[in-house]
């Protein structure tokens, strides 16, 4: 069966913990739940939902009054979830909870509970899975509810979505056999230089999910395939820089790379295009192919709830069937000095370039620093998933556009102050970076050059 396809490949951070359970004490703070604008809605009945570890959590206990019996066995210590049957039917209730999401009390990726370690052990469907303990409830991931229906993420909209499918209620959460198709497959091959994806295509799947971890001490890729009959088909890269080690990994090493490309903002991008010179840049870092030819198309940035996307759209979208192979591949080579963005206008001065950036930005909240080389101009990028983005700009006298914010945002949560160093080229950034266990802001220093987009952290 041959089906037009758009995809989306996140590369989303999750830190491997690697702690004895006997030497962690019951009640111990071992993480944070993260507030999100993601709504969770079971058939179309939204709940309480989180962030941990990029994934969406709900609160198991909450799930009695959507249809599902939470069991406490207290002597096994043992949470036990299950969809049951009524009258032939999965259970639904007389009526649902009028639970209205709200804007998130905190900043959106900013901790919002204790998560505390706990010897309970949660199922769902018989299977155990991973859960937290907050504040007394347990939370899990709500993609185990998949066992019982269909799990769909609409980006658009910013909604996760649970749909309850009988065929599996029936079967005790444990339906795969009644749909016998050749399942997505996917593999990575991943150096300290650069990293290739290759999916193959299964029947019938609406979404494809697994991990790849390159060792215990990095971290792993969560790769997401959503298939839509749309005819603009995409690869996205997300990143959330605010979450990268101190260390460089491959993670970072790509994040860097991609980030020194003069692409436009999507947001931005008059026509949906680049330039024939930007193109040329990206081929050297990032490529996609059908069956080993290559797909041609055009790369964008953007920005939204904590994280950085770089987007891959086609030129045109395509029919796939089973056992076809779609390759994404993804360099951190230095390719030195880039071509200019093709997002502004040809011919516009170095002021209008300036002027045109201003707009995107709150204006009370920019700030700008001129010396003889460029503009530099920081601010509050209106219009995100995730609210007010900062966002830092460099604006070429000689003619060009960077956006230096991947290279900065890692070592600052907020910025203070920017000048020019001793060698024109290089900024000094001052501001404050988060705590690892959110409670304080401490000051930082940094230097990036304007060119390369190379930053690094200053010695007190």
């Amino acid at each position: 069966m041959k089906k037009l396809i758009s995809f989306v490949t996140a590369a989303a951070l999750l830190l491997s913990l690697s702690v004895s359970a006997a030497a962690i004490a019951i009640g111990t703070v071992v993480n944070h739940t993260l507030y999100t604008d993601i709504v969770a809605e079971i058939d179309g009945h939204p709940l309480r939902s989180y962030n941990v570890d990029n994934h969406t959590v709900i609160v198991a206990e909450d799930l009695r009054a959507y249809g599902f019996h939470v069991i406490w066995h207290a002597g096994e210590r043992w949470l036990e979830v299950v969809r049951p049957l009524k009258d032939g039917e999965p259970l639904t209730p007389a009526s649902y909870p009028d639970y209205k999401p709200s804007v998130p009390a905190g900043k959106i990726g900013t901790p919002a509970h204790d998560i505390l370690y706990t010897d309970i052990v949660t199922t769902v469907a018989g299977d155990e899975v991973e859960s937290w303990n907050i504040n007394g409830e347990t939370c899990i991931r709500f993609r185990d509810l998949e066992r019982y229906g269909e799990v769909l993420y609409d980006n658009d909209s910013r909604t996760s979505m649970f749909t309850t499918l009988p065929y599996k209620v029936f079967a005790g959460g444990h339906a795969v056999e009644q749909q016998p198709v050749k399942q997505w497959n996917a593999e990575a091959q991943a150096t300290d230089s650069g990293m290739t994806v290759t999916f193959t295509v299964g029947e019938d799947s609406d979404s494809f999910s697994t991990f790849f971890g390159r060792d215990k001490s990095d971290a792993n890729m969560d790769l997401i395939w959503n298939m839509e009959t749309v005819p603009t088909a995409k690869v996205t890269l997300a990143f959330y820089p605010e979450q990268f080690h101190t260390h460089k990994t491959l993670r970072e090493k790509l994040f860097d790379t991609l980030s020194t490309l003069p692409i436009p903002s999507l947001a931005d991008s008059v026509d949906g295009t680049n330039t024939p010179q930007v193109r040329t840049a990206v081929a050297q870092v990032f490529s996609v192919s059908l069956n080993g030819k290559a797909v041609s198309g055009d790369l964008f940035r953007s920005q939204g709830n904590g994280h950085v996307d770089f987007t891959f759209l086609f030129d045109q979208g395509f029919t796939v069937k089973s056992g076809d192979t779609v390759t994404v591949t993804v360099s951190a080579e230095d390719i030195g000095q880039v071509p200019e963005t093709g997002s502004i206008p040809s011919g516009a001065s170095a002021e209008d370039v300036l002027d045109t950036l201003k707009n995107r930005f709150l204006y009370h909240e920019a700030e700008t620093v001129e010396n003889d080389l460029c503009y530099v101009i920081r601010g509050y990028f209106s219009g995100t998933t995730g609210g007010n983005t900062n966002e830092l700009q460099v604006v070429y006298k000689a003619g060009g556009t960077k956006n230096l914010t991947g290279s900065v945002y890692p070592y600052f949560h907020t910025i203070d102050r920017m000048e020019f160093g001793a060698d024109p080229k290089i900024l000094i950034v001052t501001g404050k970076v988060l705590s690892k266990d959110g409670e304080k802001l401490t000051p930082s220093t940094a230097q990036v050059d304007l060119y390369t987009g190379s930053a690094a952290v200053l010695a007190d």
